[in-house]
Protein backbone atom coordinates (compact mmCIF):
# COMPACT_ATOMS: atom_id res chain seq x y z
CA UNK A 1 0.00 0.00 0.00
CA UNK A 2 1.58 3.29 -1.09
CA UNK A 3 -0.74 5.74 0.66
CA UNK A 4 -1.41 4.95 4.29
CA UNK A 5 -4.70 6.40 5.43
CA UNK A 6 -5.59 8.81 8.22
CA UNK A 7 -2.58 10.82 9.19
CA UNK A 8 0.23 8.31 8.81
CA UNK A 9 3.24 9.31 6.74
CA UNK A 10 2.51 8.99 3.03
CA UNK A 11 4.70 9.36 -0.02
CA UNK A 12 3.85 11.83 -2.78
CA UNK A 13 3.89 9.08 -5.41
CA UNK A 14 1.53 9.72 -8.30
CA UNK A 15 -0.61 6.66 -8.95
CA UNK A 16 -0.76 7.32 -12.66
CA UNK A 17 3.04 7.48 -12.89
CA UNK A 18 3.51 4.36 -10.76
CA UNK A 19 1.09 2.41 -12.95
CA UNK A 20 2.47 3.65 -16.28
CA UNK A 21 5.42 1.26 -16.24
CA UNK A 22 9.12 1.93 -16.77
CA UNK A 23 10.06 5.29 -18.26
CA UNK A 24 12.84 5.93 -20.73
CA UNK A 25 15.72 7.62 -18.89
CA UNK A 26 17.36 10.71 -20.34
CA UNK A 27 20.62 12.39 -19.32
CA UNK A 28 21.07 15.45 -17.15
CA UNK A 29 22.38 18.52 -18.95
CA UNK A 30 26.03 19.35 -18.35
CA UNK A 31 28.56 21.61 -20.00
CA UNK A 32 28.21 24.44 -22.49
CA UNK A 33 26.25 23.93 -25.69
CA UNK A 34 24.68 25.86 -28.54
CA UNK A 35 21.48 24.84 -30.29
CA UNK A 36 18.87 26.08 -32.72
CA UNK A 37 15.90 25.46 -30.41
CA UNK A 38 15.27 24.91 -26.73
CA UNK A 39 11.90 23.86 -25.36
CA UNK A 40 11.70 24.35 -21.59
CA UNK A 41 9.21 21.94 -20.04
CA UNK A 42 8.43 18.33 -20.88
CA UNK A 43 4.67 18.46 -20.39
CA UNK A 44 1.88 18.59 -22.96
CA UNK A 45 2.95 22.03 -24.22
CA UNK A 46 6.64 21.24 -24.54
CA UNK A 47 6.10 17.83 -26.11
CA UNK A 48 3.75 19.28 -28.71
CA UNK A 49 6.05 22.21 -29.48
CA UNK A 50 9.09 19.95 -29.91
CA UNK A 51 7.16 17.62 -32.22
CA UNK A 52 5.93 20.53 -34.34
CA UNK A 53 9.37 22.10 -34.69
CA UNK A 54 10.81 18.77 -35.80
CA UNK A 55 8.07 18.56 -38.43
CA UNK A 56 8.72 22.05 -39.79
CA UNK A 57 12.52 22.15 -39.44
CA UNK A 58 13.77 18.55 -39.79
CA UNK A 59 17.42 19.63 -39.94
CA UNK A 60 17.38 21.87 -36.87
CA UNK A 61 18.87 20.87 -33.53
CA UNK A 62 16.02 20.72 -31.00
CA UNK A 63 16.59 20.31 -27.27
CA UNK A 64 13.74 19.57 -24.85
CA UNK A 65 14.69 20.18 -21.23
CA UNK A 66 12.77 19.44 -18.03
CA UNK A 67 13.48 20.20 -14.40
CA UNK A 68 12.30 16.74 -13.31
CA UNK A 69 11.34 13.62 -15.28
CA UNK A 70 9.68 14.26 -18.62
CA UNK A 71 5.91 13.78 -18.42
CA UNK A 72 5.91 13.19 -14.66
CA UNK A 73 5.10 16.72 -13.53
CA UNK A 74 1.64 18.26 -13.74
CA UNK A 75 1.11 16.54 -17.11
CA UNK A 76 1.28 13.08 -15.55
CA UNK A 77 -0.45 14.10 -12.30
CA UNK A 78 -3.75 15.49 -13.58
CA UNK A 79 -7.13 13.76 -13.45
CA UNK A 80 -7.04 12.41 -17.00
CA UNK A 81 -9.77 14.51 -18.60
CA UNK A 82 -9.02 15.53 -22.18
CA UNK A 83 -11.58 18.32 -21.96
CA UNK A 84 -13.41 19.41 -25.09
CA UNK A 85 -16.09 21.58 -23.50
CA UNK A 86 -14.95 23.60 -20.51
CA UNK A 87 -17.67 24.54 -18.05
CA UNK A 88 -19.42 27.71 -19.29
CA UNK A 89 -19.46 28.87 -15.70
CA UNK A 90 -15.82 29.81 -16.18
CA UNK A 91 -16.59 32.17 -19.06
CA UNK A 92 -17.83 35.74 -18.85
CA UNK A 93 -21.02 35.30 -20.84
CA UNK A 94 -22.23 38.73 -19.78
CA UNK A 95 -20.40 40.31 -22.72
CA UNK A 96 -19.82 39.69 -26.41
CA UNK A 97 -16.07 39.41 -25.74
CA UNK A 98 -16.77 36.73 -23.13
CA UNK A 99 -18.75 34.67 -25.64
CA UNK A 100 -16.04 35.16 -28.26
CA UNK A 101 -13.28 34.03 -25.87
CA UNK A 102 -15.26 30.96 -24.84
CA UNK A 103 -15.93 30.05 -28.47
CA UNK A 104 -12.22 30.47 -29.25
CA UNK A 105 -11.14 28.29 -26.33
CA UNK A 106 -13.74 25.69 -27.25
CA UNK A 107 -12.43 25.53 -30.83
CA UNK A 108 -8.87 25.15 -29.55
CA UNK A 109 -9.87 22.45 -27.07
CA UNK A 110 -11.63 20.41 -29.76
CA UNK A 111 -8.56 20.74 -31.98
CA UNK A 112 -6.40 19.58 -29.08
CA UNK A 113 -8.57 16.51 -28.50
CA UNK A 114 -8.35 15.63 -32.20
CA UNK A 115 -4.57 16.13 -32.28
CA UNK A 116 -4.05 13.93 -29.22
CA UNK A 117 -6.35 11.21 -30.53
CA UNK A 118 -4.45 11.10 -33.82
CA UNK A 119 -1.13 10.79 -32.00
CA UNK A 120 -2.47 8.01 -29.78
CA UNK A 121 -3.69 6.08 -32.82
CA UNK A 122 -0.63 6.74 -34.98
CA UNK A 123 1.88 5.75 -32.32
CA UNK A 124 -0.32 3.09 -30.68
CA UNK A 125 -0.01 4.71 -27.26
CA UNK A 126 -1.55 2.48 -24.60
CA UNK A 127 -3.12 5.11 -22.33
CA UNK A 128 -6.66 3.81 -21.76
CA UNK A 129 -8.03 6.39 -24.20
CA UNK A 130 -11.84 6.46 -24.16
CA UNK A 131 -13.99 8.67 -26.34
CA UNK A 132 -16.58 9.55 -23.76
CA UNK A 133 -18.40 12.62 -22.58
CA UNK A 134 -17.69 14.55 -19.43
CA UNK A 135 -20.47 14.86 -16.88
CA UNK A 136 -20.81 18.01 -14.81
CA UNK A 137 -22.92 16.97 -11.83
CA UNK A 138 -24.07 18.37 -8.50
CA UNK A 139 -25.76 17.15 -5.34
CA UNK A 140 -26.78 20.54 -3.93
CA UNK A 141 -29.86 22.33 -5.35
CA UNK A 142 -27.84 25.54 -5.01
CA UNK A 143 -25.89 24.44 -8.08
CA UNK A 144 -28.78 23.22 -10.23
CA UNK A 145 -29.29 26.56 -11.97
CA UNK A 146 -25.59 26.56 -12.89
CA UNK A 147 -26.06 23.21 -14.57
CA UNK A 148 -29.18 24.34 -16.43
CA UNK A 149 -27.31 27.46 -17.57
CA UNK A 150 -24.43 25.18 -18.53
CA UNK A 151 -26.69 23.01 -20.70
CA UNK A 152 -28.41 26.00 -22.30
CA UNK A 153 -25.11 27.73 -23.08
CA UNK A 154 -23.83 24.59 -24.76
CA UNK A 155 -27.03 24.24 -26.76
CA UNK A 156 -26.85 27.88 -27.86
CA UNK A 157 -23.32 27.28 -29.14
CA UNK A 158 -24.29 24.14 -31.03
CA UNK A 159 -22.60 21.79 -28.53
CA UNK A 160 -24.43 18.56 -27.78
CA UNK A 161 -25.56 18.61 -24.13
CA UNK A 162 -28.04 16.45 -22.22
CA UNK A 163 -29.49 17.05 -18.76
CA UNK A 164 -29.41 13.93 -16.56
CA UNK A 165 -31.67 13.50 -13.54
CA UNK A 166 -30.80 11.52 -10.41
CA UNK A 167 -32.11 8.24 -11.78
CA UNK A 168 -30.07 8.56 -14.96
CA UNK A 169 -26.98 9.53 -12.99
CA UNK A 170 -27.43 6.60 -10.61
CA UNK A 171 -27.62 4.19 -13.52
CA UNK A 172 -24.59 5.72 -15.23
CA UNK A 173 -22.36 6.27 -12.18
CA UNK A 174 -23.43 3.67 -9.66
CA UNK A 175 -24.07 6.23 -6.90
CA UNK A 176 -27.15 8.13 -5.75
CA UNK A 177 -25.04 11.07 -4.58
CA UNK A 178 -25.61 13.29 -7.61
CA UNK A 179 -29.03 14.80 -8.25
CA UNK A 180 -28.58 16.68 -11.57
CA UNK A 181 -25.97 16.57 -14.28
CA UNK A 182 -25.06 17.67 -17.79
CA UNK A 183 -23.44 15.28 -20.25
CA UNK A 184 -21.45 16.80 -23.12
CA UNK A 185 -19.52 14.83 -25.70
CA UNK A 186 -16.36 15.43 -27.69
CA UNK A 187 -13.71 14.87 -25.04
CA UNK A 188 -11.92 11.79 -23.75
CA UNK A 189 -10.71 10.08 -20.59
CA UNK A 190 -7.13 8.81 -20.34
CA UNK A 191 -4.41 7.54 -18.07
CA UNK A 192 -2.48 10.83 -18.25
CA UNK A 193 0.98 9.59 -17.26
CA UNK A 194 0.77 6.77 -19.79
CA UNK A 195 -0.30 9.30 -22.43
CA UNK A 196 2.60 11.63 -21.61
CA UNK A 197 5.04 8.72 -21.57
CA UNK A 198 3.84 7.62 -25.00
CA UNK A 199 4.05 11.14 -26.39
CA UNK A 200 7.62 11.48 -25.13
CA UNK A 201 8.73 8.07 -26.41
CA UNK A 202 7.30 8.80 -29.87
CA UNK A 203 9.05 12.14 -30.40
CA UNK A 204 11.17 12.36 -33.55
CA UNK A 205 14.76 11.20 -32.97
CA UNK A 206 15.88 14.72 -33.82
CA UNK A 207 14.60 15.93 -30.41
CA UNK A 208 17.28 15.62 -27.72
CA UNK A 209 15.86 15.28 -24.21
CA UNK A 210 17.52 16.29 -20.96
CA UNK A 211 15.74 15.77 -17.66
CA UNK A 212 16.36 16.55 -13.99
CA UNK A 213 17.87 19.76 -15.40
CA UNK A 214 16.02 22.79 -14.02
CA UNK A 215 16.60 26.12 -15.73
CA UNK A 216 17.79 28.60 -13.11
CA UNK A 217 17.90 31.70 -15.27
CA UNK A 218 16.76 32.76 -18.73
CA UNK A 219 17.95 35.95 -20.37
CA UNK A 220 18.18 37.63 -23.75
CA UNK A 221 21.68 37.99 -25.21
CA UNK A 222 21.59 39.88 -28.48
CA UNK A 223 19.82 37.76 -31.07
CA UNK A 224 19.96 34.61 -28.90
CA UNK A 225 18.93 33.44 -25.43
CA UNK A 226 21.14 32.17 -22.62
CA UNK A 227 19.86 29.47 -20.26
CA UNK A 228 21.71 28.96 -17.01
CA UNK A 229 21.29 25.45 -15.60
CA UNK A 230 22.74 23.75 -12.55
CA UNK A 231 25.09 21.76 -14.78
CA UNK A 232 26.03 24.34 -17.36
CA UNK A 233 24.96 26.91 -19.92
CA UNK A 234 22.88 26.58 -23.06
CA UNK A 235 22.72 29.16 -25.85
CA UNK A 236 19.76 28.97 -28.22
CA UNK A 237 18.54 30.82 -31.27
CA UNK A 238 14.90 30.33 -30.18
CA UNK A 239 13.31 29.35 -26.89
CA UNK A 240 9.78 28.19 -26.14
CA UNK A 241 8.79 28.23 -22.48
CA UNK A 242 6.13 25.66 -21.59
CA UNK A 243 6.49 25.32 -17.82
CA UNK A 244 2.94 26.37 -16.93
CA UNK A 245 2.77 27.09 -13.15
CA UNK A 246 6.52 27.70 -13.01
CA UNK A 247 6.56 30.59 -15.48
CA UNK A 248 6.95 33.17 -12.69
CA UNK A 249 10.13 31.43 -11.51
CA UNK A 250 11.67 32.43 -14.83
CA UNK A 251 10.34 35.97 -14.50
CA UNK A 252 7.52 35.38 -17.01
CA UNK A 253 4.02 36.77 -16.42
CA UNK A 254 4.68 37.22 -12.72
CA UNK A 255 1.79 39.68 -12.49
CA UNK A 256 -0.65 37.54 -14.52
CA UNK A 257 -0.55 33.90 -13.40
CA UNK A 258 -0.26 31.91 -10.18
CA UNK A 259 -0.09 28.25 -9.10
CA UNK A 260 -2.69 26.23 -7.23
CA UNK A 261 -1.66 23.03 -5.48
CA UNK A 262 -4.10 20.15 -5.99
CA UNK A 263 -4.09 16.71 -4.42
CA UNK A 264 -5.75 13.54 -5.63
CA UNK A 265 -6.17 9.95 -4.48
CA UNK A 266 -6.60 6.76 -6.46
CA UNK A 267 -7.99 3.55 -5.00
CA UNK A 268 -6.86 0.02 -5.58
CA UNK A 269 -8.97 -1.84 -8.20
CA UNK A 270 -12.52 -2.50 -7.07
CA UNK A 271 -13.36 -5.93 -5.73
CA UNK A 272 -16.14 -8.07 -7.18
CA UNK A 273 -18.42 -7.09 -4.29
CA UNK A 274 -17.68 -3.40 -4.91
CA UNK A 275 -18.38 -3.83 -8.62
CA UNK A 276 -21.75 -5.28 -7.64
CA UNK A 277 -22.41 -2.19 -5.50
CA UNK A 278 -21.96 0.16 -8.48
CA UNK A 279 -23.85 -2.09 -10.86
CA UNK A 280 -20.73 -2.77 -12.95
CA UNK A 281 -20.96 0.77 -14.38
CA UNK A 282 -18.80 1.58 -17.38
CA UNK A 283 -15.91 3.96 -16.70
CA UNK A 284 -16.86 7.63 -16.30
CA UNK A 285 -15.62 11.09 -15.37
CA UNK A 286 -17.48 13.70 -13.30
CA UNK A 287 -16.63 17.37 -12.91
CA UNK A 288 -18.24 19.83 -10.51
CA UNK A 289 -20.07 23.00 -11.54
CA UNK A 290 -18.91 24.52 -8.25
CA UNK A 291 -15.42 25.91 -7.89
CA UNK A 292 -13.35 23.57 -5.67
CA UNK A 293 -15.96 20.81 -5.93
CA UNK A 294 -14.83 17.23 -6.45
CA UNK A 295 -13.45 15.80 -9.66
CA UNK A 296 -14.21 12.07 -9.87
CA UNK A 297 -13.23 9.17 -12.13
CA UNK A 298 -14.07 5.52 -12.43
CA UNK A 299 -11.15 4.41 -14.53
CA UNK A 300 -10.95 1.82 -17.25
CA UNK A 301 -8.83 -0.36 -14.95
CA UNK A 302 -11.60 -0.13 -12.32
CA UNK A 303 -10.18 2.30 -9.80
CA UNK A 304 -11.87 5.37 -8.34
CA UNK A 305 -10.08 8.71 -8.42
CA UNK A 306 -11.05 11.75 -6.37
CA UNK A 307 -9.58 15.24 -6.40
CA UNK A 308 -11.41 17.59 -4.04
CA UNK A 309 -8.72 19.84 -2.57
CA UNK A 310 -7.14 22.92 -4.11
CA UNK A 311 -4.90 25.29 -2.19
CA UNK A 312 -2.75 28.32 -2.75
CA UNK A 313 0.56 26.95 -1.51
CA UNK A 314 3.40 28.29 -3.69
CA UNK A 315 5.96 26.32 -1.67
CA UNK A 316 4.16 23.01 -2.31
CA UNK A 317 2.36 20.35 -0.28
CA UNK A 318 4.27 18.82 2.64
CA UNK A 319 3.75 15.25 3.85
CA UNK A 320 1.51 16.19 6.80
CA UNK A 321 -0.74 18.22 4.54
CA UNK A 322 -0.86 15.41 2.01
CA UNK A 323 -2.07 13.04 4.74
CA UNK A 324 -4.68 15.60 5.83
CA UNK A 325 -5.91 15.94 2.27
CA UNK A 326 -6.10 12.17 1.90
CA UNK A 327 -8.54 12.10 4.81
CA UNK A 328 -10.67 14.70 2.98
CA UNK A 329 -10.55 12.50 -0.11
CA UNK A 330 -11.81 9.55 1.85
CA UNK A 331 -14.67 11.59 3.28
CA UNK A 332 -15.62 12.52 -0.28
CA UNK A 333 -15.44 8.91 -1.39
CA UNK A 334 -17.66 7.79 1.52
CA UNK A 335 -20.32 10.34 0.57
CA UNK A 336 -20.57 8.74 -2.83
CA UNK A 337 -19.69 5.13 -2.05
CA UNK A 338 -20.50 4.40 1.64
CA UNK A 339 -19.37 0.80 1.30
CA UNK A 340 -15.79 1.71 0.36
CA UNK A 341 -13.30 0.52 2.99
CA UNK A 342 -10.91 2.92 4.75
CA UNK A 343 -7.87 1.16 3.27
CA UNK A 344 -9.13 1.43 -0.31
CA UNK A 345 -6.88 4.40 -1.19
CA UNK A 346 -3.63 3.17 -2.73
CA UNK A 347 -2.01 6.39 -3.97
CA UNK A 348 -2.21 10.04 -2.93
CA UNK A 349 -0.22 12.78 -4.66
CA UNK A 350 -0.02 16.50 -5.27
CA UNK A 351 0.47 18.61 -8.38
CA UNK A 352 0.25 22.19 -9.58
CA UNK A 353 -2.04 23.85 -12.06
CA UNK A 354 -1.53 27.34 -13.43
CA UNK A 355 -4.41 29.79 -13.08
CA UNK A 356 -5.21 33.33 -14.15
CA UNK A 357 -7.80 35.58 -12.55
CA UNK A 358 -9.92 35.69 -15.73
CA UNK A 359 -9.26 32.06 -16.81
CA UNK A 360 -7.29 33.08 -19.91
CA UNK A 361 -4.09 31.34 -21.05
CA UNK A 362 -0.66 32.76 -21.80
CA UNK A 363 0.18 32.69 -25.51
CA UNK A 364 2.91 35.24 -26.03
CA UNK A 365 5.86 36.42 -28.01
CA UNK A 366 8.20 37.66 -25.27
CA UNK A 367 10.91 38.80 -27.69
CA UNK A 368 12.18 37.89 -31.15
CA UNK A 369 13.91 34.95 -29.47
CA UNK A 370 11.61 33.84 -26.64
CA UNK A 371 7.99 32.67 -26.67
CA UNK A 372 5.71 31.25 -23.96
CA UNK A 373 2.50 29.24 -23.73
CA UNK A 374 0.75 27.99 -20.61
CA UNK A 375 -1.75 28.72 -17.86
CA UNK A 376 -4.56 26.44 -18.99
CA UNK A 377 -6.74 26.80 -15.89
CA UNK A 378 -7.06 23.01 -15.35
CA UNK A 379 -7.67 22.18 -19.04
CA UNK A 380 -4.09 21.26 -19.84
CA UNK A 381 -4.24 18.03 -21.83
CA UNK A 382 -6.11 19.20 -24.92
CA UNK A 383 -5.35 22.90 -24.61
CA UNK A 384 -1.68 22.41 -23.80
CA UNK A 385 -1.25 20.11 -26.78
CA UNK A 386 -2.78 22.49 -29.29
CA UNK A 387 -1.22 25.61 -27.78
CA UNK A 388 2.19 23.93 -27.80
CA UNK A 389 1.81 23.19 -31.48
CA UNK A 390 0.58 26.72 -32.22
CA UNK A 391 3.30 28.51 -30.24
CA UNK A 392 5.80 26.68 -32.47
CA UNK A 393 3.83 27.91 -35.50
CA UNK A 394 3.97 31.45 -34.10
CA UNK A 395 7.74 31.33 -33.77
CA UNK A 396 8.09 30.28 -37.41
CA UNK A 397 5.36 32.46 -38.87
CA UNK A 398 3.32 29.46 -40.01
CA UNK A 399 -0.17 30.98 -40.40
CA UNK A 400 -3.41 29.10 -39.85
CA UNK A 401 -6.98 29.74 -38.77
CA UNK A 402 -6.26 28.08 -35.43
CA UNK A 403 -3.26 30.34 -34.86
CA UNK A 404 -5.50 33.34 -35.52
CA UNK A 405 -7.91 31.90 -32.95
CA UNK A 406 -5.17 31.59 -30.33
CA UNK A 407 -3.98 35.11 -31.03
CA UNK A 408 -7.53 36.45 -30.62
CA UNK A 409 -7.75 35.48 -26.95
CA UNK A 410 -7.74 38.06 -24.20
CA UNK A 411 -4.62 38.29 -22.04
CA UNK A 412 -4.64 37.01 -18.46
CA UNK A 413 -5.72 39.86 -16.21
CA UNK A 414 -3.42 41.62 -13.75
CA UNK A 415 -2.91 40.33 -10.24
CA UNK A 416 -1.33 42.29 -7.37
CA UNK A 417 2.22 41.53 -6.22
CA UNK A 418 3.10 39.32 -3.30
CA UNK A 419 2.53 39.39 -0.34
CA UNK A 420 -0.72 41.26 -1.06
CA UNK A 421 -1.78 38.60 -3.54
CA UNK A 422 -0.99 35.81 -1.06
CA UNK A 423 -3.42 37.24 1.47
CA UNK A 424 -6.13 37.82 -1.12
CA UNK A 425 -5.69 34.35 -2.66
CA UNK A 426 -5.88 32.53 0.67
CA UNK A 427 -9.00 34.47 1.65
CA UNK A 428 -10.65 33.75 -1.70
CA UNK A 429 -9.77 30.06 -1.50
CA UNK A 430 -11.27 29.81 1.99
CA UNK A 431 -14.51 31.36 0.74
CA UNK A 432 -14.65 29.05 -2.28
CA UNK A 433 -14.03 26.02 -0.07
CA UNK A 434 -16.92 27.04 2.16
CA UNK A 435 -19.20 27.56 -0.85
CA UNK A 436 -18.20 24.26 -2.39
CA UNK A 437 -18.38 22.14 0.76
CA UNK A 438 -21.51 20.26 -0.33
CA UNK A 439 -19.84 19.23 -3.60
CA UNK A 440 -16.61 17.97 -2.05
Amino acid sequence: MIGHFLGNTISDICGWVALAGDYTSHPTFNGTQTTDWVIIGGGFTGLAAARRIAELEPNARVILIDGKRVGQGATGRNSGFVVANESPGHAAFSSASGWADYAALNALDHAGVAALKQLVETHEINCQWEDTGSIHAATSPKNFNKLRHHAQAFTDMGINATLLDQAALHKRLGTTHYKLGVLSTGGALVQPAALAKGLSDSLPAQVEIYENSPVLKLKQDGDAAILTLKGGTLRANKVIVGVNAFMPRLGIRTDRVFPLALTASLTRPLTKAEEDEIGHAASWGVLSPQSLGATMRLTKDRRILIRNTAEYRPSGIEAARLAHNQSIHYQGLKKRFPWLAADAIEYTWSGNICVSANSKPVFSKLSDTMFAAGCYNASGAARGTIMGRLIADLTMNAPSELLDTANSLSEPSWIPPRPFFDMAAKTRMALERAKGKSER
